[in-house]
Parts: C-alpha cells; structure tokens; sequence
C-alpha cells in the first residue's frame, strides 16, 4: 500500500513537472521564438571511439582511499572508455626515485629532477638488459589505477581500451643525462615497456602514443621525433605489436600540422597514424581546429583532442572540437578530476563536467556524426550522431534561455536531459511519433541531450 501510494505521488510529481515544463516552453516560445533544428542522416563525418581519461600517478590522501568509489562514478557518470597510460623517460635507470620519494627519502623537487633522466641498460640497443629498467611507476598505474578500470569495465559488459603514452618533461632534469633522442635507444625502451605490460599483467596497449606534448621538450624536434616512431615501430611490429599511433599531441594545436610534417620526412613515420592529436593549451583557434580536421580526413585517420585540464575543458569547447576538428577521441581530465569530494564526504561533479556529462552519455564509441541543422544556431546549435543500430542522439548548445523542435528523430521513445547555468532539469521521457520531432527547452545558457531510452 505504501509503495503504490509512494508510486501515485512520483507521478503526479512528474506530471506537474512535465505541465509546467510545457508551460515554460510556451512562454519562452511567444518570447524569444522557435528553433527548429533538422537531422539529416544521408550526411556523414567521423565516427566516435573514445572518451579518454589519464591514469594518475598520486593523487590526495583521501582520492587514494576512495579510489575504486571514484571509479566507480567515472563509469556511471562519465562512461570512460579510454585510458592514456604514461611511462616515464626515467624508467630506464636504476636510481628507483620513485620509490625513494614514497619512502620520503627524497623530496618531489628532487623527484622531478631524476624522473625523465635516463641511465642507458646496456650499450647494446638492440637488446634488452631487464636489469637497466625499472618500471616501478607504471605498475603503480596498472595496479592502482588500470586494473580496477578494467575490472568494472568487465563488470558493466564494456571495453576499456589503453593507450601507451612516452613522458619526457626533460627540462626538468637536473644533472643526469637523456639518450632517447637515439631513435634505436628510444625504440628500445619502448619495446621493453610493452613486453614489461604483456609479461607481467598480460596487457597490451591499443594505442601508442609516442611522446607527451614534444613542444615542451627541448631535446625533440619534428625530424627527431619521426625518427624515434618509424625506429620504434618498426621494433614494435617486429614483436607482434601493432598499436595504432597517436601523433603528434602538441601542448599548442597550431603546431600540430608542422610537427607532423617534420614527422613525415622520415619514411614509413606515420605508418599505423591512427589519430592526429592535439591539446587545447594554447592555439586551438577555429581556422587551426578546421584546418586540423582537413587533414587528417586528407590522411584518412581520426582526430583526437587528447588535452586540457584543470577544469578548462568546457562544453562549448567540446562542440567545436566535434564539429570543427572532427574529433574522435576526448579527454578533459584526469582520473581523479572529473569528480571532487565535498566537505561533507560525498562524490560531486566538477562544474564544467554537469554539462559534459550530457554529451558523454549521448555520444558513444561506435556512434557515426551526421548532418544537423538549425534555424538560429546562435540560439540553438545542434550536434547529432547515428548509433549502430540506426537510433539517433543530438545534443543542443543553447546560448541562453531557448526552446525549439528537433525534427528527423526515428520513432521512438528518448530520455531528454539539460543542464543550464541556474542547475539541472530533472530528465524526462519524450516521444518522437510518426513526424519525427520532440520539442526541447532550457531556461539558460547551457546544454540539452537527447537520446534514445534504450
């Protein structure tokens, strides 16, 4: 009896909310105008493979503790399906810095002096001396960090792909010395991370990701960097390896076309370039996000924008990275950044991420963009994808309060949901009947998703 009555009450509750949302959507109709935002299937651009998170090193205390609780939300609130796995330069040396500063025997300063600095194994490139290697903080990731991932992963009937990413941050080595400029060295070590991974944990990297943002590496140029990939991979192949490449992940976008070419003058570079990459920390204008785009459709390979944290990475900028550069893979944060914990002790999304998340459960790996209109794309400017079996999901960029009527949708039911700058509407059920159309509203600034309840 309670029960049924408590049932009574959520739907009259419902219902108020739906009337007044119709009642809303009226007002703002006689106020400002309808949009009317048309799909069109028969157009097709990128389709999307990965929302990509960093697995950190360290976090705070408390992140630590309540890691596999942070996890968990990274699933149920973000659906990540891409790690970016860093190994350290450093790793190739016996001096063990980061255990020593767990132990506190060395202070981070001290840390960050002797991370990337490199100790060669032996004077033999070609082989591999187990003993010269010391892969300490990346099993620190696998163990505390990739595993769990891939367990809940497995759990949800889901698959994480890995991708390998090589740091060098050489300019903050202080007295030591770097010798993977050496194409054959830098082949060498790369080698031996991934047998390291598949030996020990039976994991093989999908992607490989040759250098972290080489704009801020003073020992790397173009031509050396494309040296170091074709070396590599070619020791990669040789292994049984076959990842797919990631270049160039310039820290400034309007690099990333001159890194690659500077890349491609070494034959065979870019076989297996399975993204373009860049970050979003300086230079990702329009021109350079089109410009970008072009040329890897040109290539014939996707496009990833694989950078900018902090907090920066914001809805708006996600729009034009999927319509403008075409991107394919996604990474706005770390593992431990999408989520903060509150002073009372509970789990909350950062700010940007309460908008970020419509897309991310809109957008999935497998869904193919298509064409979307609008007939004022400054009030609503729409972004729309066909899933595997034919259903459609769009999501809206509203530039303030907006409503409109998204026509093209397969019949059907949908969950739409918003979040606006005063908060978030609680997700309701819409139907597309016969015609095809929903209609959509949003009292402020911010984003409205649309995707089928299936």
């Amino acid at each position: 009896m309670a029960e049924s009555r408590a049932r009574h009450v959520w739907r009259l509750g419902c219902a108020a909310l739906f009337l007044a949302f119709g009642f809303f959507a009226l007002s703002l109709r006689t106020s400002h105008g309808q949009t009317v935002i048309t799909l069109d299937p028969s157009q097709t651009f990128q389709t999307f493979h990965d929302w990509e998170a960093t697995a950190v090193l360290l976090g705070t205390d408390e992140e630590q503790a309540r890691r596999l609780e942070l996890f968990d939300r990274l699933y149920q609130d973000i659906g990540a399906t891409r790690l970016r796995i860093g190994v350290f330069a450093g790793d190739e040396n016996t001096t063990r810095s980061m255990q020593r500063f767990l132990s506190g025997e060395v202070d981070m300063e001290q840390w960050r002096a002797l991370r990337f600095a490199t100790v060669n194994d032996d004077a033999d490139p070609f082989h591999i001396n187990p003993a010269g290697f010391d892969f300490y903080d990346l099993d620190w990731k696998i163990d505390n960090t990739v595993l769990p991932m891939l367990e809940r992963a497995k759990a949800r009937g889901e698959r994480l792909t890995l991708n390998l990413n090589y740091v060098a941050f050489t300019k903050q080595i202080v007295g030591g010395e770097y010798i993977h400029i050496d194409p054959e060295e830098y082949a060498e070590f790369i080698l031996a991370a991934f047998l390291h991974l598949k030996e020990k944990y039976g994991l093989v990297p999908d992607y490989f990701e040759p250098l972290l943002e080489p704009d801020n590496s003073p020992h790397w140029d173009p031509v050396t960097l494309g040296r170091a990939v074709r070396a590599a991979t070619v020791r990669l192949n040789g292994a049984g390896f076959h990842p797919g490449v990631i270049l160039p992940s310039v820290a400034d976008a309007s690099l990333a076309l001159t890194w690659l070419d500077g890349i491609a003058q070494t034959p065979g570079a870019l076989d297996g370039l399975a993204e373009l990459s860049y970050h979003r920390y300086k230079g990702a204008g329009p021109q350079v996000l089109q410009a970008i785009g072009t040329r890897a459709a040109k290539l014939g390979v996707a496009t990833s924008m694989l950078e900018y944290w902090f907090g920066n990475a914001t809805h708006d900028l996600l729009f034009q990275d999927l319509t403008l550069a075409n991107v394919s893979a996604w990474q706005p944060r770390a593992t431990y950044g999408f989520h903060r914990i509150a002073e009372g002790g509970q789990i909350v999304l950062q700010d940007e991420m309460r908008f970020n998340r419509l897309y991310f459960g809109a957008i999935r790996p497998g869904d193919v963009r298509i064409g979307a209109t609008s007939s004022n794309p400054r009030a609503l400017a729409p972004v729309a994808f066909r899933k595997p079996g034919g259903a459609l999901s769009v999501v809206l960029e509203a530039s303030g309060p907006a409503s409109g009527i998204v026509s093209g949708l397969p019949e059907g039911d949908y969950l739409i949901e918003t979040a606006h700058a005063g908060g978030d509407i609680f997700p309701i059920r819409g139907h597309a009947g016969p015609e095809g159309t929903i209609a959509v509203v949003t009292p402020a600034v911010g984003v409205i998703a649309i995707r089928p309840t299936n």
